[in-house]
């Protein structure tokens, strides 16, 4: 092919309107300022790729002109810069301001945003829509690792699909609709059943870009009449407007749900391809050209200064600290569109496709050498003051392993190694990652006392039976009847459930709620009431006594954090922690149910005394330590703090299961 390629569109500013129509919903939504659907705003950014990158490759090749290296070239001029500079100051900052776990996990991220696989790196966290995803950093980098990894593919595939010169353009329709079709109903039907990897990964995001390729392709032989323009102008309109208002976190997605989004922009870039309508021309307006095309710079700026706000804060962020945030994204996003982006774009810097590739391989090398060394060295832990890193340690605090075989073999572990000097008791811990969390005081409980017990623990697995969670844990139910089989089997007498409850019942919010197999729709709260009455009553019936710890106060913020940040810029610790009346609040509903099945085979822990202080705060910390490891989970020296409500409890066990001497 010749290595001349034209590769240049008519500019169309209703394009870079609709860019703006895409991000702002985007950075509002994310800065909590309304807009509940608004994160549909990738969506439409997908179209739009998909729709230019198809339309200047294909008109290359019409022309004979296309070129490998010259798209990629482009795509590195276009992409790599503003990327590298948001993320080398994202580094230097988190540098101030995150623990050293949090810090180690960006360096991790860094690499993989480098890499292009940031989707699949957050694809393994806890989802896009989870509270904790609110402080990562780099999150949003997910999506522009899709739109890379389909450039990756796309070129190749267009110029096989358009060899030759007859029936070239319908050839790559039919195979790109196929494509399209496949990736959409996979994307519907994956939804239900592993919905973090449809989020994040192109196979079920693909057919979004793939609506743009398509409209690109086909061939436009006769102009609608402006009649049809404005009406179906007006369609996309609603379509994206009805998805940003009316869609929510709730909203399964993508699957059907991002159909309207992307709909609404394929209309709005076909109707006004031929004449701008009503609605090309309010997108054509120099305010939303002028955020059309700092839309990008826009989008890497907002998030990590969002994410570094809410760490930064006590609480949750004040609405002046969220629209300052905003507005300093504007700021820099403009500055970097225009001393990054268009310099490098318009070959201003690195004038020559040597000078750009090496600017490739430097700007992809070097995040991935400063993300190694942070994650090799921890997250540089040396960073702080020795004060702050024993409030940093606590959110490092090693956990139990999580007891996967029970489903298999039948068996749950001891919590010390089985010793012929102390007692095995029949004594069960079931729970959550809550349950361990409590992994020091179970050992100390067994010390003390001298004696062992088991215990089964696994993550965001509630100790309920006859429950699924999400559709991606759709094995709890199995799981927690396998461990009801060894309290039988194994005449367990005893079981201590720990759970967050409330997470459950979906009553605190970025939580996994719960299901019923048997009545599928039933709202949380019911399935929680019903169950876990079921499930005291089951083991009650077997003959077991049960014990259940209430939940521990959960936190507004992270309080090894909020520690950090107290030693650094000398903030009072004892003003921090949740009040008494949001806590009661909080666990209302979870408590009054588990109070309902106390009986005389059934008794109520109820931790709230540990850390309430004489200011109606749940405290964070005590005699310099913290209490937790995040904002629901105790650290190891929080856990030991319980111990003066279990010690009577295993002193009774202990005289009543001890063999007497010989």
């Amino acid at each position: 092919m010749s290595s001349t390629p034209t590769h240049s569109l008519s500019y169309r500013p209703d394009i870079d309107g609709l860019r703006s129509l895409a991000v702002i919903p985007v950075i509002l939504f994310h800065a909590g300022l309304g807009f509940p659907g608004g994160y549909v705003g990738v969506d439409i950014f997908f179209v739009i790729s998909g729709f230019l990158i198809t339309s200047i490759i294909a008109k290359d090749i019409r022309n004979d002109c296309f070129s490998m290296t010259h798209f990629w070239e482009r795509r590195v001029r276009r992409i790599l810069p503003a990327s590298v500079l948001v993320l080398l100051v994202t580094l230097i900052a988190g540098a101030f301001i995150l623990l050293p776990g949090q810090f180690e996990d960006l360096g991790k991220a860094a690499c993989a945003q480098a890499l292009m696989v940031s989707n699949f790196y957050f694809w393994q966290q806890d989802g896009y829509f989870a509270t904790a995803s609110e402080f990562l950093p780099t999150l949003h980098t997910w999506s522009l690792a899709v739109e890379e990894q389909f450039y990756l593919i796309l070129p190749l595939l267009m110029v096989w699909l358009m060899r030759g010169n007859s029936g070239r353009v319908a050839r790559a329709l039919k195979v790109l609709s196929l494509i399209f079709v496949i990736s959409l109903a996979w994307s519907v039907y994956n939804l239900e059943h592993h919905p973090s990897s449809t989020f994040f990964l192109l196979p079920t995001r693909a057919w979004e870009l793939l609506a743009g390729s398509l409209l690109a392709l086909v061939p436009l032989k006769k102009p609608l009449s402006s009649k049809w323009n404005e009406l179906l102008s007006i369609a996309g309109v609603l379509l994206i407007l009805g998805s940003v208002f009316f869609m929510t976190s709730e909203t399964p997605f993508p699957g059907l749900a991002a159909i309207p989004p992307c709909l609404g922009a394929v209309l709005l870039i076909f109707s006004n391809q031929s004449m701008l309508t009503t609605a090309g021309k309010l997108l054509a307006l120099k305010p939303c050209v002028f955020v059309g095309k700092i839309s990008y710079s826009l989008y890497l700026w907002h998030w990590p200064l969002l994410v570094y706000g809410r760490h930064l804060s006590v609480s949750e962020p004040s609405l002046t600290l969220r629209l300052s945030l905003v507005l300093a994204s504007f700021i820099l996003a403009y500055l970097t569109w225009k001393y990054v982006e268009n310099p490098f774009r318009t070959k201003s810097i690195c004038r020559n496709r040597k000078q750009i590739a090496r600017f490739g391989v430097v700007g992809t090398l070097l995040p991935i050498l400063i993300g190694t060394g942070i994650y090799q060295a921890e997250g540089i832990p040396s960073r702080l003051s020795p004060e702050a890193q024993v409030y940093a340690q606590a959110a490092e605090a090693k956990m139990l392993n999580r007891t996967e075989s029970v489903v298999t073999s039948g068996k749950l572990p001891t919590i010390l190694p089985v010793s012929s000097d102390q007692t095995q008791l029949p004594v069960l811990f079931w729970g959550d990652s809550h349950c361990r969390s409590l992994a020091p005081l179970m050992r100390s409980l067994a010390e003390r006392h001298r004696v062992n017990f088991h215990y089964s623990v696994r993550d965001a697995h509630p100790a309920i039976l006859g429950v699924d969670v999400d559709p991606e844990r759709r094995n709890v139910k199995r799981y927690n009847k396998a461990v009801f089989q060894f309290i039988e089997k194994n005449q367990i007498k005893h079981v201590i459930l720990v759970c967050r409850w409330a997470a459950y019942a979906r009553t605190s919010r970025g939580t996994h709620g719960m299901s019923d197999p048997d009545a599928p729709g039933k709202p949380s709260t019911e399935v929680f009431k019903a169950r876990f009455s079921a499930t005291i009553d089951t083991l009650t019936k077997a003959g077991v006594t049960v014990w259940i710890l209430k939940q521990v106060p959960v936190q507004p913020r992270n309080p090894p954090e909020l520690l950090v940040h107290a030693v650094q810029f000398n903030r009072d610790i004892t003003t921090m922690g949740v009040t008494l009346e949001e806590h009661t609040k909080n666990q209302s509903f979870v408590n009054g149910v588990i109070d309902s099945t106390a009986s005389k085979n059934c008794h109520v822990i109820d931790p709230l005394p540990v850390f309430l202080t004489e200011n109606n705060l749940c405290r964070i910390a005590l005699d310099g330590q913290s209490l937790y490891r995040d904002r629901d989970h105790l650290s190891g020296f929080g856990s030991l703090q319980l111990q003066p409500l279990f010690d009577p409890i295993f002193e009774k066990f202990s005289k009543t299961y001890r063999k007497p001497a010989p």
